[in-house]
């Protein structure tokens, strides 16, 4: 057929006059041939599935808006597929009309295969949309949390691109200014005078503070210990006690860059939502697959070796049954803080040396503590432990019935927790971490954190000769691998240890005394 000007085959009026589309130019033509059933069809029927996929063009003032029929809901209405192209300034009418046919085809095809114009939407629109019908009814609090906290960072950047347009070169671009100084954005209020002295001439105690500003407790420990907090836990003391900011905090700001790492989780949150936008059909690939991202094959997990671990149990000796139990017991069983802090009584098998891990106690500023079920399906599990451990929590069930009958209906307890405080409270989880960090500064142990206790159970058990899929187990890993990644450096030695093993038969194959120069030369070496 002959060609037919652009505004009566395409740029259709938005009136109801002669709204009928005649044949399309010849690729078009080919395009609409190619995706038509491969039946013979009457004439009649022809044209109706023809039409059915030929896009619609309106023009709307400065822009056009196309539009693509892409079948019929369950009420029998068509489902009608929508976009708006402007043209770039400047443009001739002939290059309107061959960049607006090129964009309807691709909108075609797009609808074709159930990708539709929901690539327009922002990433932090999307963001919202993985939020509410993804992350949170599916995934635990704290990773929906950490998820939320993350993509705020992540948008601050590329939050105002269109899904459609963005590339790897964004998020590449992204990942390079996160290693640039200031880029933490992190800023502490320090107190700036003595708050346990503070408080006393006050005549108050951190509950009542916390009663009268809505803070919480664990904010006035950290400041009577002489730590920081938030900045808008300060200026809320603040503003509620009356008293200028200046007079009892000072603002210090961590300027340092972003560990590869910490880079790296960003990289995982940003990969986990773009695979649900590529899921969901909004997108076709995730940009997120090809961004270059900082080494961390060097990285290693922090541990203790056998001759420090026997040093930590020493000098535990002195402290309190409390403490001493609790850092003893993680690095005796290898369970994370949320698992052996959600321990209760009835978890545990004292005659069958049995652990069996049902919850986690968590934190979340949201939520405040709370109990949870096991990370993943393979955490929830029974734990065989040692005699050890099992005479250590009979020790500690003594000092902690002891404290029960001491403060009668005072005991604070409520669902059995063999770790509480000495009022019977479970224990906050970051009380734990910050105790323990202060232990291993003023014993001068090498620095490490309360989960290096379990990275250094499970590498004594790899260096002793432990089958890796007994490691994974007692560890609750979901897969084998997961342990090899994580431990490949103390898998490393514990193979060069064993490729000793074959040399006690030395004596009687290798040659006796040393390799002369000649022997050597004529095996090669």
């Amino acid at each position: 057929p002959p060609r037919r000007p652009m505004q009566s085959t395409y740029l259709q009026s938005t009136t109801k006059e002669d709204t009928t589309p005649e044949w399309p130019q010849p690729k078009r033509r080919q395009l609409c041939l190619s995706i038509l059933p491969q039946e013979k069809l009457g004439w009649q029927e022809w044209k109706e599935r023809f039409y059915q996929i030929m896009a619609t063009i309106e023009k709307r003032g400065e822009s056009y808006r196309i539009i693509v029929s892409n079948g019929y809901d369950i009420n029998g209405k068509q489902i009608r597929e929508k976009m708006t192209w402007t043209p770039e300034p400047g443009m001739t009418k002939r290059q309107i009309e061959k960049a607006l046919n090129r964009e309807a085809t691709l909108f075609e095809e797009r609808v074709r295969h159930q990708l539709t114009q929901n690539g327009n939407i922002r990433l932090v629109d999307f963001t919202e949309i993985f939020l509410e019908q993804y992350a949170r009814p599916n995934l635990k609090k704290k990773t929906a949390f950490s998820y939320e906290q993350t993509m705020k960072v992540i948008n601050q950047a590329l939050g105002h691109i269109k899904l459609k347009d963005l590339k790897p070169g964004h998020i590449a671009s992204f990942y390079a200014n996160l290693q640039e100084e200031g880029m933490r954005n992190r800023c502490k209020a320090m107190p700036k005078v003595d708050f346990a002295a503070w408080m006393k001439e006050r005549k108050t105690c951190k509950a009542e503070l916390s009663r009268q500003t809505g803070v919480s407790i664990w904010c006035f420990s950290q400041l009577k210990n002489g730590r920081g907090i938030a900045q808008n836990c300060a200026e809320q003391i603040c503003e509620k006690l009356d008293v200028p900011y200046n007079k009892l905090f000072i603002r210090q700001h961590d300027d340092t860059p972003l560990k590869p790492g910490t880079i790296h989780t960003y990289h995982r949150t940003l990969s986990a939502v773009l695979y649900r936008a590529v899921k969901w059909k909004y997108i076709e690939r995730n940009p997120a697959e090809r961004a270059d991202l900082p080494s961390i094959a060097h990285r290693k997990a922090a541990y203790l070796d056998e001759p420090d671990a026997r040093r930590l149990l020493e000098l535990l000796q002195e402290e309190k049954i409390l403490w001493r139990t609790v850092i003893t017991f993680d690095l005796l069983s290898g369970l994370r803080r949320a698992e052996f802090l959600g321990l209760r009584w009835s978890d545990v098998d004292l005659d069958k040396q049995l652990l069996y891990i049902r919850q986690t106690w968590n934190y979340l500023p949201t939520e405040g503590c709370y109990a949870d079920t096991p990370k993943t399906a393979t955490s929830e599990r029974p734990l065989r432990i040692s005699r050890t451990a099992i005479l250590l929590l009979l020790e500690y069930k003594q000092w902690q019935d002891t404290q029960r009958e001491l403060l009668g209906d005072a005991w604070r307890d409520t669902d059995g927790r063999i770790f509480t405080t000495e009022e019977g409270k479970p224990l906050f989880p970051d009380t734990v971490t910050n105790w323990f960090t202060d232990f291993v500064k003023r014993t001068g142990l090498p620095k490490v954190t309360i989960h290096s206790l379990r990275h250094t159970y499970a590498s004594l058990m790899i260096a002793d000769g432990t089958p890796l899929v007994v490691v994974s187990h007692k560890l609750g890993h979901a897969q084998t691998s997961t342990t090899a990644n994580i431990y490949a450096h103390v898998i490393a030695e514990a193979e060069a240890k064993a490729d000793q093993t074959f040399d006690r038969f030395g004596d009687l194959i290798a040659p006796k005394g040393q390799s002369t120069p000649k022997q050597k030369k004529a095996a090669g070496i």
